[in-house]
């Protein structure tokens, strides 16, 4: 038996009213500034799954204007049509990377409720769940993101269920962290649709390997070999989870049982920084990532973010990034 009759079989097996997680029509909604991975990792596992199945995956690819949609690299990618002239929708995704502008936000998020209102499953990637959780299509559900911006996502919708897996699919809202992840997506939807094979001869034309599950990590530790690698692996996962809180650098060092010095060494040779430098680094990332997808003010921004006072934040923030925080508020 072929892969396009087993995948045929399948479709039979399950009937007409078949459950899939991403029903048809697909439309994409592309927000200026996205990353081009996230969109073609979706959509060239489809496209691959079409050359064997009776019931070919169709899409759409919309922006809020009609207009050619800039990716992160400049590159111009032409669309269908503008949001407004969108009717009937199974699936509708949203793939952005930068926050949208206000004005485009207000034409994005009543247009979504009004989808989600439809049935229609609603889904984000990248960092696109923020947009759907700003509509509230997320409360109560689970959903993740791109791992740079979860703590602010965590932050700003506390009713959100916010999980660091690659994808997350609950009650017709599907999230994903991006990049590569969203092959992964494509390749449940493939296999809930036509079967564990097809799925994976799909990832084979992708060379992705085997389908990775949800639940799958999204960063893989340092490659570094030996004791110093997992010593620093092990200090940088603190450093990361615990960035905002003021815990000395000494007892982060006797944690992974080491000296304050030797974990200093570590740093300096395989970084080329302290450890005081790099959690200084990831507060003022987090602080960005918050300043430009929240509307938290730039004082909680820094107290969240780790910081002592708001002038404190503002000469750090002003040395590292050339501008004062204000200047990135959204």
């Amino acid at each position: 038996m072929t892969i396009a009759d087993s995948a045929s079989n399948t479709l039979k097996a399950k009937g007409a009213e078949a459950a899939v997680l991403m029903p048809g029509p697909i439309v994409i909604l592309l927000i200026p500034q996205f990353t081009s991975i996230a969109l073609s990792s979706i959509l060239e596992p489809l496209r691959i799954a079409n050359r064997y199945v009776a019931r070919p995956y169709r899409w759409t690819l919309v922006s809020v204007d009609g207009e050619p949609v800039p990716d992160r690299n400049g590159v111009k990618v032409a669309v269908d049509a503008a949001l407004s002239m969108i009717a009937h929708v199974g699936t509708f995704l949203v793939i952005a990377d930068e926050p949208p502008s206000s004005r485009l936000e207000r034409s994005i998020l009543p247009r979504l409720r009004q989808l989600a209102r439809t049935g229609a499953t609603i889904g984000g990637i990248d960092t696109a769940p923020l947009l759907l959780a700003r509509a509230g299509l997320l409360d109560g559900r689970m959903a993740t993101a791109h791992w740079e911006i979860i703590g602010a996502f965590r932050e700003e919708f506390p009713r959100v269920q916010v999980t660091e897996r690659l994808f997350e699919i609950d009650r017709k809202r599907c999230t994903c962290a991006g990049g590569s992840a969203a092959i992964d997506l494509a390749l449940k939807e493939i296999e809930t649709s036509f079967g564990r094979q097809l799925a994976e001869r799909v990832s084979d034309h992708c060379m992705h390997g085997l389908p990775r599950p949800a639940g799958g990590a999204q960063r893989s530790a340092p490659a570094k070999a030996g004791v110093v690698g997992r010593k620093l692996t092990r200090a940088m996962e603190i450093l990361e989870r615990e960035a905002p809180k003021a815990s000395r650098i000494g007892t982060i060092a006797e944690r992974i049982g080491v000296s304050r010095r030797q974990l200093h060494r570590i740093f300096t040779d395989e970084l080329a920084t302290s450890p005081a430098r790099f959690r200084l680094k990831l507060r003022l990332d987090n602080a960005y990532r918050m300043l430009t997808t929240s509307e938290t003010s730039v004082t909680e921004v820094g107290l969240a973010a780790g910081f002592r006072s708001r002038s404190h934040f503002s000469r750090c923030y002003s040395r590292q990034f050339g501008r004062p925080p204000s200047a990135d508020k959204r």
